[in-house]
């Protein structure tokens, strides 16, 4: 393991904290979670709805021939959190819808897609949705008569100049950028182009559109679904994915971290009623401040530039700042514990917005290669990176009182 900061090993490799801030963990006296992937698993539910999400575009909508799971593994999901750009599950998945859409629309005749703007009118109900279902239906078939399905695009997934590794590697590092535009750069697309893949897949973190219904539909089941947006199911998915999620610490890792530091804050882009639904079913909500828990609604305001698709959300730090602001005095060491890329890139951000100490602890559970993102944190300087949170009573016994 290579970093410009040195770290020391605890407990056989489960715990590494930063050498020059060992004096700075025992000062911590307030905890602030991430949900996803450090307080419950996401593997089955959240990135799992991502795949399935991209297989039912283009195996269902599209009509696409080819296998499921093919498209998007767990390990792709991975490499885009480990950009930084990409902690939003519902911007990640279009992304990759965006990517693929792109590779097919590049090589359809012009005449095929042209006037795809004025057919499809903007998102309002069931009736919108299937004129677009139409539409995605007769390019799949245009597309499968010039031996494009399935096979193809996982086949230039790998490409050498239009791989996804590619994308992700000009991508790296940038965290306010519109993934259509990039898209449509890296792949050379006309304007004709990309507004036909604009309008193909209609999309916005905050209001009714195609890819999130079918996300959250698919994430949640059909009757989750109608109980939290009031609306009838339109995919009618007979199961959800969230009831799939456990719980990652256990009631003595809770206890003890109470016991030494109160009740615990929360800030996760989790959409609040799923939040509250899925803490409350794990008996989690008597270990957070429900006066210092932010969720999706309180997280994504519009920021205002229409070059990034995602508001406010990681790593952008001005709604974590307030968080802080409200959930500890100045002269507290505050530590947030995160799971991706973005969390840490967030309380780097949030060091220059506000004036108390703050660590970084980042967690290895929900990384299908913990041996990456413990790089990735090492490099961004993480004061402490941990096998899971179960981990980080002992970090805070071993490093003292």
């Amino acid at each position: 393991m290579t970093s410009k900061y040195k770290y020391r090993n605890l407990d056989d490799g489960v715990a590494l904290c930063r050498e020059d801030k060992i004096s700075s963990i025992p000062k911590v006296s307030k905890l602030v979670f991430d949900c996803d992937g450090v307080i419950v698993s996401d593997e089955d539910s959240y990135r799992q709805a991502i795949v399935r999400s991209v297989d039912h575009y283009f195996l269902r909508l599209m009509g696409l021939r080819g296998e499921e799971g093919l498209l998007v593994t767990q390990e792709d999901i991975q490499r885009m959190k480990n950009t930084g750009a990409f902690n939003n599950d519902w911007n990640l998945t279009y992304t990759l819808v965006i990517y693929f859409l792109g590779l097919i629309v590049r090589r359809l005749p012009s005449e095929v897609t042209l006037g795809t703007s004025s057919e499809i009118p903007e998102i309002r109900g069931p009736e919108h949705i299937r004129i677009l279902f139409d539409k995605l239906r007769s390019i799949g078939e245009r597309s499968e008569q010039l031996g494009i399905g399935i096979e193809y695009l996982t086949r230039l997934k790998s490409d050498a100049r239009f791989g996804l590794n590619r994308l992700l590697e000009s991508l790296n590092g940038r965290t306010d950028l519109s993934s259509l535009r990039e898209i449509g750069l890296f792949l050379g697309l006309k304007d004709s182009e990309l507004e036909a893949t604009k309008m193909l897949c209609p999309f916005s973190v905050d209001k009714e559109d195609l890819l999130r219904r079918l996300f959250d539909e698919i994430y949640l089941g059909k009757t989750l679904y109608a109980q939290f947006s009031g609306r009838e199911p339109f995919f009618a998915f007979p199961e959800g994915l969230i009831d799939k999620e456990e719980r990652i610490p256990s009631t003595e890792t809770l206890e003890r971290l109470k016991l030494r530091f109160g009740l615990s804050a929360m800030y996760s882009e989790r959409p609040k009623m799923e939040g509250y639904y899925i803490l409350q079913k794990h008996r989690l909500l008597s270990y957070f401040d429900k006066e210092a828990m932010l969720f999706s609604e309180d997280i994504m305001k519009p920021s205002g530039s229409a070059s990034s698709d995602s508001g406010w959300g990681k790593p952008d730090a001005r709604a974590f700042v307030g968080l802080l602001k409200r959930f500890s005095r100045n002269d507290e060491t505050v530590a947030y514990v995160g799971d991706t890329v973005s969390d840490a890139l967030m309380v780097m951000n949030a060091r220059s917005l506000d004036a108390r100490e703050l660590l970084f602890i980042g967690t290895l559970s929900s990384s299908p290669s913990g041996a990456d993102l413990r790089r990735e944190f090492m490099d961004l300087g993480a004061e402490a990176i941990v096998k899971d949170v179960n981990v980080i009573p002992t970090v805070f016994d071993r490093i003292g009182k």
